[in-house]
């Protein structure tokens, strides 16, 4: 079946790829951001039929878009930041430098997640976007190109990606990580009916984060909380609804002891940055496995794991 062969290359190329964008931008590493710009014009016009150049290159005016395509009338601004300000700001300058007189239609395309803004028109009179349909980001790329039936073109942006990227060895995972991705993908799903549908009184910390942690406990509960409100009732349906069971899930937490023990001796015993560290790995293992996903959901799962001391299992009271 070369269709599934094509679909799960191309799903853990740009899923890689929309990883490695996040993990440079939190270290302030931009420069991978202009890189970007290059590798995106040539998948766009392989997947729409795009003859877009970079327009950085030839027309430093054109601030509010890095690519066009002058035959089709297409422009696209490619960033990393989904901020309403930011989007604001592209169609402002859009307008200002009258790029709407030599292009009908300016795209938005997020290389991480874009944001579902309140607003569904932003602009003036000249011109405004549609925010719902004229943002794009890497999910929606993989959807039109896994919904394309040419097995050729397929193999064409299959080809691309592999000329353009280069990928890790896909690394053999423990079943009891991949029971842990597993989870992190399922919550993910914004879709589901329990999807920002968490609701908690009050905190259920354990005692180790009021007292082996009490310099952090803030920090932690904080944490747990606010992703407890998006993700809580969703990781509960995958503990009542899902396949793994409670061997698999039994296994997974034996798992995290052990790792993240080791990581936290390994950052001086700081919750914080061993918390940072593991989210950072987790991250990893997803993006370079395939799986669809997004950073609080990794981060939710983590800490609702440290509450149940599966994570950082309890010793005595640190000084």
């Amino acid at each position: 079946m070369n269709r599934i062969d094509y679909h799960k290359k191309i799903i853990a190329a740009l899923s890689w790829l929309k990883t490695q964008v996040e993990m440079h931008n939190s270290l302030s590493l931009t420069d991978i951001n202009h890189g970007a710009e290059d590798f995106y014009c040539g998948l766009l016009n392989l997947v729409y039929g795009y003859n877009l150049i970079n327009i950085n290159i030839s027309d430093q005016n054109a601030a509010a878009i890095d690519l066009g395509d002058e035959q089709n009338r297409i422009s696209i601004q490619v960033t990393s930041t989904s901020a309403l300000s930011k989007t604001k700001y592209t169609v402002e300058k859009f307008i200002e430098k009258e790029l709407y007189k030599k292009f009908d239609k300016l795209l938005i395309l997020n290389i991480v997640k874009k944001t579902n803004h309140a607003s569904t028109r932003i602009g003036g009179p000249e011109y405004c976007i549609d925010t719902k349909t004229d943002i794009l980001d890497v999910e929606d790329l993989i959807k039109k190109i896994t919904s394309n039936p040419d097995v050729q073109k397929l193999k064409s942006i299959a080809d691309f990606l592999d000329s353009e990227l280069s990928l890790p060895t896909q690394q053999s995972l423990p079943n009891e990580v991949l029971t842990i991705l597993g989870i992190i993908e399922y919550i993910s799903d914004e879709k589901h009916e329990d999807a920002g549908t968490g609701y908690l009184e009050e905190p259920i910390p354990a005692d180790k984060i009021y007292n082996r942690f009490a310099n952090h406990s803030d920090f932690l509960v904080n944490m747990y909380n606010t992703g407890y409100i998006e993700y809580g009732a969703v990781l509960e349906a995958v503990k009542k609804e899902s396949d793994f069971g409670q061997v698999k899930l039994r296994r997974a937490a034996n798992y995290l002891k052990k790792y993240s023990d080791a990581m936290l001796t390994k950052c001086g015993g700081d919750p914080k940055t061993a918390l940072d560290q593991i989210i950072v790995d987790l991250s990893g293992f997803l993006g370079n496995n395939g799986y669809t996903f997004d950073e609080g959901a990794a981060e939710f799962y983590v800490i609702e794991q440290l509450m149940k001391c599966n994570i950082f299992p309890y010793k005595a009271p640190l000084d």
